[in-house]
């Protein structure tokens, strides 16, 4: 599945949750990758930094998703760090530089 098709697939509440969340922690870019490995860092409540990875395949897949908050699943990390890139166009971009 894409990113989009991800958030597309969201209940309106995860997704109003998941908006909120991302403007908390602005400023916040995920970063263009020429591997398509995204990786991205968070603000965590005991003061260690939260981790997380958003791995795609050359069609743009999710191929892999990893965090290290321990939710399980697609947590707000991981959704956050799907809004930005979409908001950004940061798989486009990366695609570019990998012309």
């Amino acid at each position: 599945m894409t990113i989009q098709g991800i958030l597309k697939n969201l209940s309106a509440e995860d997704l109003e949750l998941t908006k909120q969340y991302y403007k908390s922690i602005q400023p916040f870019a995920v970063q263009p990758s020429d591997t398509c490995e995204f990786d991205a860092e968070f603000p965590a409540e005991d003061g260690e930094r939260i981790i997380a990875e958003i791995t795609l395949d050359e069609n743009a897949e999710i191929e892999d998703l990893y965090c290290t908050c321990r939710a399980g699943g697609l947590c707000v990390h991981l959704a956050a760090m799907m809004c930005d890139m979409e908001e950004r166009k940061t798989v486009f971009f990366s695609g570019r530089m990998q012309e």
